[in-house]
């Protein structure tokens, strides 16, 4: 399969403010777009920078984003084990920028570390204090995507915001898709 830049990352890559949620169903390409957005980033960086990938737990953060981090980087030939710290989940790219993953299951992993920037995948499931958390100590932007199942902390407490860039995507806006999960939506 070639690889496709899709509507929805080109869609994610033009945001601009300090929050840029990203709203999205089933396939919409939310979290490829993402990654793809952020390792363009990383790869481009002058100074060197950390950007940290976040969800509610270490099993959903492998089964989900690390994979398609691995699978991105490595459909592009980018990918290389010496720059893969297998033990931390850090990826350092050839800027000296890092991607690192982490869970937010427990409170001592957002009350420390800082970072430039920062995604939440499928925000939804985590606390809004621990949203708050890590906004704090996110020096340039934060990305939150999320399937819009129910409303949660976003719609009362941050969507109002004037630094805040709110995107909804659906399956049209990811043209990698197979016609045949295009045929079950």
């Amino acid at each position: 399969m070639s690889y496709v830049i899709t509507t929805a990352t080109k869609r994610i890559a033009k945001l601009q403010k300090r929050i840029r949620a990203v709203q999205g169903g089933t396939s919409a390409g939310k979290t490829v777009g993402i990654l793809e957005v952020l390792i363009d980033m990383a790869q481009l960086d002058e100074v060197s920078t950390i950007t940290s990938v976040v969800s509610e737990s270490f099993p959903h953060l492998k089964r989900g984003a690390i994979l398609d981090f691995i699978s991105i980087m490595s459909q592009q030939n980018y990918f290389q084990d010496k720059r893969w710290n297998k033990t931390d989940y850090t990826y350092t790219f050839e800027t000296g920028s890092k991607l690192e993953f982490f869970s937010v299951d427990q409170p001592g992993k957002v009350r420390g570390p800082r970072r430039d920037r920062l995604f939440i995948n499928e925000a939804n499931n985590i606390s809004y204090e621990t949203f708050d958390q890590l906004e704090v100590r996110t020096k340039e932007f934060i990305i939150l995507d999320w399937n819009p199942v129910s409303e949660f902390w976003y719609y009362d407490k941050v969507a109002n915001r004037s630094d805040v860039e709110h995107l909804i995507l659906t399956y049209k806006d990811n043209e990698a898709l197979d016609q045949r999960i295009i045929d079950a939506i």
